[in-house]
């Protein structure tokens, strides 16, 4: 057994980076993982490559910079699997 057999996690910024590989980590941990990020493409590649692994995972896109959309990812997740047991923010802003 995994030591997180089970557990729901939502990473924020898990598209890519240090979100990517925590997403990754979590899933391998057995954590069902909800991917947030606000580009479509690269959650689609973690899910996908999350899934292939044998986890559970979901996209969903979102910008944690406006709160409607954390309340949104917040049902998302509590819908499609009934609680939440890890939160990672890992989003981050690149400003030069």
């Amino acid at each position: 057994m995994r030591q997180l057999d089970g557990q729901v996690a939502i990473v924020t910024g898990g598209g890519t980076g240090i979100g990517r590989a925590t997403a990754e980590a979590l899933a391998r941990e057995g954590c069902w993982v909800a991917v947030v990020g606000r580009r479509q493409e690269p959650l689609d590649d973690a899910v996908a490559v999350l899934e292939a692994g044998g986890a559970k995972a979901i996209a969903l896109p979102a910008n944690v910079a406006v709160p409607a959309a954390t309340r949104d990812i917040v049902r998302s997740v509590t819908e499609a699997w009934g609680r939440i047991d890890v939160l990672i923010n890992s989003a981050g802003l690149n400003v030069p």
